[in-house]
């Protein structure tokens, strides 16, 4: 009679610590993740949301990781450029030295070999990860490159590639398979101040498809006429004309990558705060309401403890 009475209070008690203990549990998990909302049931609409945004954080950080892969094959193709432009102007000036009465122009030569050496090795460099803008390979053309510029998402959540495109033909410095593609494997033709005709290229890179029969590669001798020189120099200002173009559009695309690798980032660090609001726990009031429920299930211990012990001495009256 007396174990039915006092039955439901212990079951009670139970009950209430049982709560109590899972509600700590609860508390410690959003404290240890630092997550309000960890899964579907804690708040279907909030989880729905922040699980398409982490998806399309992902997506921003593998354009971002794209983008760095095209930002070094720019500022490489930007490098090397500017270091044969840097070359070109050397040999301008040994062209322009070679007119000056008196000077051995079989000796100039030597020195303008030795910078054609030297703007060979300068393209071949600037390659990146097999990736070069200022030479192509034989049976190899100049053709656009694309690369990853954004990404974008819509409601749906489908996911749209915004490229950057850069055209190579317009960087190319040395082409192996049709000479006439590269800016300095190409004839110039033109007539001089003087009248002179001239048909003249720099670098004999040993194309597929090479230069016509008439065209000839800047070169000295000690035969070469003065009217020569004139023409191999009006070469050399087209070849530095177009270069200084091709370095300015790879300066404008790199530039472009720049700004939008920037700008993912920012969007990366937007997209991040707005999860975070979404399903990230209040620490602070987290941290007070495990020190309540821990204070709460320890009193509670203590009187079921206390229940317990009542018990046992009331049913020791009747044995």
């Amino acid at each position: 009679m007396f174990s039915t009475s006092l039955n439901p209070t212990a079951s009670s008690a139970l009950s209430l610590l049982g709560g109590t203990s899972r509600a700590v549990t609860d508390t410690a998990s959003r404290v240890a993740s630092g997550r309000e909302v960890q899964k579907a049931a804690d708040n279907a609409a909030y989880w729905s949301i922040a699980t398409t945004m982490k998806s399309s954080n992902l997506s921003l950080s593998s354009a971002e990781d794209a983008q760095a892969f095209s930002a070094a094959i720019a500022d490489t193709a930007s490098v090397g450029m500017q270091a044969a432009t840097d070359i070109m102007s050397e040999i301008q000036s040994k062209l322009i030295l070679a007119k000056s009465p008196g000077v051995d122009k079989s000796v100039v030569n030597k020195e303008i070999s030795q910078l054609k050496e030297q703007l060979n090795t300068v393209v071949d460099s600037s390659s990146f990860n097999g990736q070069n803008w200022l030479k192509t390979g034989a049976g190899e053309t100049p053709k656009v490159q694309s690369m990853v510029g954004s990404v974008t998402s819509d409601k749906s959540g489908d996911v749209s590639i915004n490229v950057i495109d850069f055209d190579k033909g317009k960087s190319t410095l040395v082409a192996k398979g049709n000479a006439a593609d590269g800016v300095l494997t190409r004839t110039y033709s033109g007539i001089t101040q003087s009248g002179a005709a001239y048909d003249y290229y720099l670098l004999n890179a040993g194309s597929t498809t090479p230069n016509g029969p008439g065209a000839k590669e800047i070169a000295l001798s000690s035969t070469t006429t003065n009217e020569e020189i004139d023409g191999m120099i009006s070469s050399m200002n087209s070849m530095m004309s177009r270069m200084i173009d091709g370095g300015a559009e790879i300066g404008s695309t790199s530039r472009r990558i720049a700004s939008n690798t920037d700008f993912l980032q920012k969007l990366q660090d937007v997209t991040q705060t707005g999860i975070g609001r979404l399903v990230d726990a209040n620490m602070g009031e987290e941290a007070a309401r495990l020190s309540s429920q821990s204070a709460q299930q320890q009193l509670q211990t203590i009187g079921l403890n206390i229940t317990n012990a009542s018990m046992g001495q009331s049913l020791a009256l009747f044995l």
